[in-house]
């Protein structure tokens, strides 16, 4: 991404808040013509990439700016909910790096229908009966997925297997940059949080955040992960290195 692009070097806060702003701003994820994004776009027409993009990284900034909102400016209890918010960031970030990250368009095209075929399948599943007004039934969403699939001479079974988020956070964690504070680490202490772990308290008193950077927040941080500090900063990175990265499939003409 270009050195002067504002979100990348604002630190944590200020950058949740201009994220805010940008999800709740039609045109303000920007993909142009002849661009890498635009030609994935037009691959999986209709189930376009980038709109995976932004919804997946909308849902990750409203997590995260309710974890500013508490522990940051309302300087509230940092308990369960902090971290279960942490998490929802985290998931939904990494699902978006996991989609836009491979190389190989193909790839990229598949995981967005995976993704999509995910949404039918958990849609299905919570309303099937329900008096819930579709469309179509799963059977047939799912059809129209194959169609794109088949079109890329992709395999049906592969996007039907949906995708769950330990994949999406694995790949993550494997990608990023190593001198940052990971993905799996936090996600899985938030995780632990979330569902009342015993376990997650006692790890998370044990464990140090020696690479976390305060300068991020502007304000003082402890240093161990027991603050929900810990997962909101590493959030932050991944939300950091999904930018530079969506900056360069939107603008750059690749494969």
């Amino acid at each position: 991404m270009p050195k002067n692009h504002p979100d990348v070097i604002s630190p944590g806060p200020v950058l949740i808040e201009r994220m805010v702003q940008r999800c709740s701003t039609r045109d303000d994820f920007p993909v142009e013509p002849g661009s890498s994004l635009s030609a994935d776009d037009i691959a999986s027409n209709p189930y376009r990439t980038s709109a995976v993009l932004r919804m997946s990284v909308t849902a990750a900034i409203d997590h995260l700016h309710a974890v500013k909102m508490l522990v940051v400016d309302q300087q509230l209890p940092q308990g369960t909910a902090t971290w279960s918010l942490a998490r929802g960031g985290l998931e939904n970030l990494a699902t978006a790096y996991w989609v836009l990250g491979p190389d190989r368009r193909d790839e990229r095209i598949e995981r967005t229908l995976r993704w999509h075929a995910q949404n039918v399948m958990d849609s299905d599943d919570a309303t099937r009966h329900l008096d819930v007004p579709s469309t179509a039934s799963a059977e047939a969403r799912l059809s129209e997925l194959d169609a794109v699939a088949r079109r890329r001479l992709l395999e049906p079974a592969q996007v039907r297997r949906g995708y769950a988020c330990t994949e999406a956070v694995d790949y993550a964690e494997a990608y990023l940059p190593p001198s940052g504070l990971g993905v799996r680490r936090p996600w899985q202490l938030s995780a632990g949080f979330t569902y009342g772990r015993p376990w997650a308290p006692a790890g998370a008193a044990v464990l140090e955040t020696s690479s976390a950077r305060p300068h991020v927040l502007g304000a003082g941080t402890s240093s161990a992960p027991g603050n929900v500090l810990y997962p909101y900063l590493a959030a932050v990175q991944l939300l950091e290195a999904f930018l530079r990265l969506y900056e360069v499939r939107a603008k750059t003409s690749l494969v």
